[in-house]
């Protein structure tokens, strides 16, 4: 019974076992964000592997082109181009959205620095101020 153990503790299964066992508690004191990108990492490059395995059927894959008439293209738009441009236009729009939330978040900061910049001075210093100071020209100096 001992040689059963001792070949089943080095069986390969065992082997892979500890080894998983060890990246596991390895990956445990690991920073969240580290471990993110390690994940990550890993994607891509399981992706870049399974892609090169297919590039050999890469052909078979993509859409075959579209009929042309007089140069015009007929029928239907393959499925994955149309979403593909959908997604695209997605894309363009959740970018332009997030730069006016950019824009909106620092005219907020902008106006809250004023604020308190204003509440600290008296009021006298503040036309003064308003009236030696052109509009827009000293935005970021205090």
């Amino acid at each position: 019974m001992a040689s059963t153990a001792t070949r089943t503790a080095s069986s390969p299964v065992a082997r892979a076992r500890d080894a998983g066992d060890a990246v596991a508690a390895g990956a445990g004191r690991v920073p969240p964000a580290v471990r993110t990108a390690g994940l990550a990492m890993a994607g891509l490059a399981g992706g870049i592997a399974i892609g090169a395995g297919a590039a050999s059927r890469r052909r078979s894959l993509l859409p075959k082109p579209r009929p042309k008439v007089l140069g015009v293209p007929i029928g239907r738009k393959p499925a994955p181009l149309v979403a593909a441009k959908s997604l695209a236009g997605t894309a363009k729009q959740l970018g332009r959205s997030s730069g006016k939330l950019t824009r909106t978040a620092e005219d907020i900061h902008e106006i809250r620095r004023q604020l308190e910049q204003s509440n600290r001075r008296s009021p006298i210093e503040v036309v003064l101020d308003g009236l030696t100071h052109r509009r827009g020209v000293h935005r970021d100096s205090g």
